[in-house]
Parts: structure tokens; sequence; C-alpha cells
């Protein structure tokens, strides 16, 4: 069976941010200069796309293989490549890529992030 990364929007990570279950572990894939444009306003871990290997990712989420995560960036696409690399390596066990990014998180939950 193919696993892949779990597709949530941002009117659902919201509703799961503001329910009483646990909140998710937000990766941020995003670079440091998209991060100095329009930073996420939860709690994240910064994993820059162009710094990952496994060995890295291993060791800032190693305690945390069960928890649920959502990873994000600025559309939707480089986050849906990190969560399928995630799962391919047996990083974690479930993963959700927000759909279209933080530039869609600004359009409809948080109009003070800027868009870009």
């Amino acid at each position: 069976m193919f696993n892949c990364p779990k597709t949530i929007n941002a009117f659902d990570l919201n509703e799961w941010f503001n329910s009483e279950y646990e909140d998710p572990i937000i990766i941020d894939v995003r670079e440091d200069s998209e991060l100095e444009i329009a930073s996420f306003q939860k709690d994240f871990l910064h994993l820059p796309i162009s710094k990952v290997s496994a060995e890295y990712v291993k060791s800032k989420i190693s305690e945390a293989k069960d928890k649920k995560f959502v990873v994000i960036c600025h559309a939707g696409i480089r986050s849906y490549s990190f969560g399928q690399w995630s799962l391919d390596n047996n990083l974690v066990n479930e993963i959700w890529n927000l759909e279209e990014g933080i530039d869609g998180w600004s359009k409809y939950i948080d109009q003070t992030i800027p868009r870009y």
C-alpha cells in the first residue's frame, strides 16, 4: 500500500488548533528569507528544505515520531514533497500537508500575514 501525506486545508487546520485535540507539530520547510516575509503565528519547527537530510530531520523529530505533523511551505508543493520523503524514509508515521501553504493560511485565516 502506498503511503502519502494527507491533505489539510487552512480552515480544517484552524479548527484543529481550536479543538480539544492535541495540536499537531508544525514543520515549516520554507527558507529563512521566506520566514522573514511571512512567519506562521503558531509554534513551529523550522526545517529549511535546502538543509534537509534524513539524519538532520531524525535528530529534530525522532522523539515525536508518533505525533501528528503538519508540514507547510509557501504554496503546498515543497511541503508535500517533504511529507512524502518523510514517510518514505520512515521518519514519521503520519503527516499532513497544508494545502495552499502559508499563502492559503494568510488568505483564509490570518490576513495579518503578508502574502508574497
